[in-house]
This record gives C-alpha cells, sequence and structure tokens, in this order.
C-alpha cells in the first residue's frame, strides 16, 4: 500500500479546500483557489506533491463527477432547443466560431498540426456556466432576464466546446491519419450515443433509479448505485468512442428530468462528495500539472494566446451580444466569455491524450485564470450597478441614474410611431385570425376612427374555438386600455404600459381623447434607451 500517496491526497483536499475558501473570501471563484492551491504544493512552487498514478485515478474520478453535476445542474437541453432557431443560437455560435478560428489558424502558424491547433481553439473558446452561475446566483440575478439570456448563451458556447474537444481527441487517438469514413464513422457513433442516451433518459434511468430506491432498505445503497453508474456510463462511452466525461455529462442531463423531490436528492448527496472530495482534486490535480515551462516559448507567443484568450474572446463575446440583441452589451459579453470549470477539465483531457504538451497546458492554464479573474470581477462590478428594468414584458439591465435621467426628460412623443395595426369590430375571429399575422397587438376602430379597444393572440385563444366563425372582434377585445398624451415623460408612459398586458400604448389626441395620433410600443422604449446609452 502506498502511504505516499495517501499523504498526497490528504495534503491536496485541504490545501485545494483552503484556497477555495480563502478566494471566496476576497470574492474571487472558489475554483480558482482550487487551481492555485494545487500549483503551491505541486512541483512548480513547494513540491509536496506530485501527479502519481493514484493521483491522476481521483484527478479522473472528478472529472467524470464534474461533468455528471453540470448535466444535471447547469445543461437545460429544452431551454437550448427552444433558441436553436433563434439570435441567441447565432450569437453563441458567433462566440464559439471567432476564437477558435483565431486560435486554430495561429496553432498552424506556429506549426502545430491541425487536431493540436483546433482543438486547442475549442478549449480556447469554450466559456463556463459554473463561475457565472455563481456570481450571478449570490447577487440574486440568476433568474431575471439578463442572467437567463447570459446562461442560456454560455451554455450553447460550453456544449459546443466540450462536443468539439471530445470528436478532436477521438480522432487524434483513432489513427495517426483519419480518413473521411473513420471521421464520420465517429461522428455516428456520437449521434448513436447520444440517441441511446436520449432514449434512456426518457424511458430508462429515472424508471430504473426509482426502481431501486424504492427497493433497496439502506440509503446509502442507493447512492453508491448512483455513482457506480455515473463510472459506468462514463466507462461504456469510452470505449464507444466517445470521451467519458461526454456519458457522464449526457447521464447527468437523463437525471435532471426526474422528480423535483428525486433530482434535489440526488443532486445534493452527489454534490457533496463531489465538491466535497474528488473535485477539489481534480482542480488541484491540475494546479500539479501546472509548470514554468510555458516560459521556454517565444514571448510573442506567449502574448499571441493570452490576448487570444483574453481580448478576442470578450470583443468576439461583444459582437455575439450584439447579434443576439442582448442589454446591457458590455455585462453580458463578460459573463459570455467566463472561464472555469469545464475548460480546465477539457486542457487536462488535451494533456492527457497528448495533444499537446506541458509548456501549452501551462500556458493556456495561466491564460485561464487571468481570464477567470477579468469576467468574474468585471461581471460583479457591473450586475452591482445595475437595475432590471421591465418595460411590458421586455426586461432591460440599466443604471439607476441614467434610467431616470432618460424617462424623466423625454416625452412620448420622441418614441412614437404612426404604423399600426387596425381592425373593425365587427370582423369575425376565423376571418381575423386567417387574414392577419397575430404577432402584433391590433387597435379596434369604429366607423368613425374612434378607438374601442385593443386585441391580440391572447384574447383569441381564450375564446372557444368552435364558435370563431360567430364571434366577433368586438366580443372578445380587451377594453380596459391606457392611453398617454404626445407630451407625457416615458416616466408615465412606462407605468402605464406595465399595468395593461399590451406591449404597446395608444397616444391619443389631447382635444379629442377618442382619437389616435400613433401608438408607443416596447421596443421603441428599449430602442431609445439603448441607443442613448451607446
Amino acid at each position: 500500500m502506498s502511504f505516499e500517496a495517501i499523504l498526497f491526497i490528504a495534503v491536496l483536499v485541504i490545501a485545494s479546500k483552503l484556497g477555495g475558501e480563502l478566494l471566496h473570501r476576497i470574492g474571487q471563484p472558489t475554483i480558482l483557489g482550487n487551481v492555485i492551491a494545487g500549483i503551491i504544493v505541486g512541483p512548480a512552487v513547494l513540491a509536496i506533491v506530485h501527479p502519481i498514478e493514484a493521483i491522476e485515478l481521483f484527478v479522473s474520478i472528478g472529472v467524470f463527477f464534474l461533468f455528471f453535476l453540470i448535466g444535471l445542474e447547469e445543461i437545460d437541453v429544452a431551454g437550448l432547443f427552444k433558441v436553436m432557431k433563434g439570435k441567441i443560437f447565432a450569437g453563441a455560435a458567433v462566440a464559439f466560431l471567432i476564437p477558435f478560428s483565431i486560435a486554430g489558424l495561429f496553432g498552424l502558424a506556429i506549426d502545430l498540426d491541425f487536431i493540436q491547433s483546433f482543438a486547442i481553439g475549442s478549449v480556447i473558446a469554450a466559456s463556463s456556466l459554473g463561475v457565472t452561475a455563481k456570481i450571478l446566483s449570490d447577487l440574486g440575478k440568476l433568474k431575471s432576464t439578463l442572467g437567463l439570456e447570459i446562461f442560456t448563451v454560455t451554455a450553447i458556447v460550453e456544449f459546443i466546446a466540450i462536443i468539439f474537444v471530445s470528436v478532436f481527441i477521438q480522432i487524434d487517438t483513432s489513427s495517426e491519419s483519419p480518413e473521411i469514413s473513420e471521421m464520420l464513422w465517429l461522428f455516428a457513433k456520437m449521434i448513436i450515443f447520444f440517441g441511446v442516451a436520449a432514449l434512456a433518459s426518457v424511458y430508462g434511468l429515472p424508471q430504473f433509479f426509482r426502481l431501486i430506491k424504492n427497493y433497496l432498505r439502506v440509503k446509502e445503497a442507493y447512492f453508491a448505485i448512483v455513482i457506480g453508474m455515473i463510472l459506468l456510463v462514463a466507462y461504456l462511452a469510452e470505449i464507444s468512442g466517445i470521451h467519458g466525461a461526454i456519458g457522464a455529462l449526457l447521464l447527468g442531463i437523463a437525471v435532471s428530468r426526474m422528480t423535483r423531490d428525486e433530482y434535489l436528492e440526488i443532486s445534493k448527496n452527489i454534490s457533496t462528495i463531489g465538491y466535497g472530495i474528488f473535485i477539489p482534486i481534480f482542480f488541484a490535480g491540475i494546479g500539479l500539472h501546472f509548470s514554468l515551462a510555458f516560459l521556454e516559448l517565444e514571448w510573442w507567443i506567449i502574448a499571441v494566446f493570452i490576448v487570444i484568450m483574453t481580448g478576442v474572446r470578450f470583443l468576439s463575446s461583444y459582437l455575439a451580444v450584439r447579434i443576439a440583441k442582448m442589454r446591457p452589451a458590455t455585462t453580458v459579453a463578460y459573463g459570455v466569455m467566463a472561464k472555469g470549470a469545464v475548460d480546465l477539465a477539457l486542457m487536462l483531457s488535451l494533456l492527457q491524450a497528448n495533444i499537446m504538451d506541458n509548456k501549452l497546458f501551462s500556458l493556456l492554464v495561466l491564460g485561464t485564470l487571468i481570464t477567470m479573474i477579468i469576467s468574474s470581477v468585471e461581471l460583479q462590478r457591473k450586475l452591482k450597478k445595475i437595475i432590471h428594468v421591465k418595460v411590458g414584458t421586455t426586461e432591460l439591465g440599466l443604471v439607476p441614474i441614467f434610467f431616470r435621467r432618460v424617462v424623466s426628460d423625454t416625452p412620448a412623443i420622441a418614441v412614437i410611431t404612426t404604423e399600426y395595426s387596425k381592425i373593425a369590430p365587427d370582423i369575425s375571429i376565423s376571418e381575423f385570425s386567417k387574414n392577419n399575422n397575430l404577432k402584433k397587438p391590433f387597435l379596434v376602430f369604429d366607423k368613425d376612427d374612434n378607438l374601442l379597444g385593443i386585441v391580440s393572440k391572447k384574447e383569441i385563444d381564450k375564446s372557444n374555438k368552435k364558435t370563431h366563425g360567430t364571434t366577433t372582434i368586438a366580443d372578445v377585445m380587451y377594453r380596459k386600455f391606457h392611453t398617454v398624451l404626445h407630451d407625457d415623460y416615458l416616466f408615465t408612459v412606462i407605468q402605464k404600459m406595465n399595468s395593461h398586458p399590451f406591449d404597446i400604448i395608444p397616444v391619443v389626441d389631447p382635444k379629442n381623447t377618442s382619437k389616435i395620433i400613433g401608438i408607443v410600443t416596447a421596443d421603441g422604449i428599449m430602442n431609445l434607451l439603448t441607443e442613448t446609452k451607446n
């Protein structure tokens, strides 16, 4: 029995937890403390602990626990598919592809091969939810519109990076010069594995876990089987040609579909053992592999990699946020560029697969730590200055002083539009639905062009479908709506808009309040606030 291994594990557990506690007290991610602790007790500084085989086993188990908990607690597949066709997915793709391409091309320029270059590019382009989610949660903004947008984009980028790195590792280990047929077979195996995992998540695993929980009398046996399943699925993924972390991730996603009580029970217990022992050892283990060997690289290579991991990633994140039309752009960009657990796990996987050497590994770890500090500090600083402004059903994060100044000084006439949809009250619902796009509300006017009400898809959906042929717009329209005058300030407009169920509000003629001169929309107000801010 190796008592040296026991000593090393004891030192790593204690050092990583103390390091995490210290960094947490100064407002930094605990992951940062775990890694720094590993660097200090490892060969790079004190040389108390060395990366021996027993430590590597704990590190590998830590990776599987980490990705299981990411799938369980962070990846919302339904939410991802919901935005796949929208601007958020387009923005996430840009956030990944720009640093991925630049880092990959730079790798080729310094004589790395294709797999090395773009595998490293995948890791550099990756985002990580852990740090961002913790900051949003601590500030009570995780469930706000801003928090959910940051969370969704980061999750998509994170998921893309995991898949890309897994593919590059498998291509690299399959043969020295993989053919097109091998690459296609790899993708086919991944699709098959994902398909089987999807079926298991719906029809198999939740029922299996529920069954063993009902029949096993010893509570600890249930969680032992859950832990065993994490390791077993990771093993099956590996022999299927998929990285074991992907298997653990998919198992976590499957378990997340269980009932709330069952989910919380598993999450609580696995988090205790995962974050209590294995995951801190994993992060400290990364520190063990860190060395100052990266200083042997040319200074300009070091500088370019650091610039890509910080500057390019921020600019690509900012561009992605602008494409996705999320606000405030700078704040969201700092959230999207965040690095953390996933990046470090993927880097270690590339090191263990011999896709990159210790020099590049240490340099990328350093760049990750720098990016982690920048993104976490700036995200916290900016979020603390922001209030969430609600206009209709839209939310926007703004600095309080700026918001008060704009809404107190700007009249409705500044954002009025004379383009709006109108309809007569005697039109049947079936005719109305057939001939019109119901995405936006309609103003209902009588023959004398007096405003009678407002109707939208919501009112239509509430009516009985069987009577749509005889039910008219007048029967379902909303009559208790608010109006504003052209010289009312936006503060008043927003208050009134938020107190009725539409994202528009009519602007009436001050001489005849039944006559409409235009409307103000939530989008119009939001665009003004954004343009003024920029």
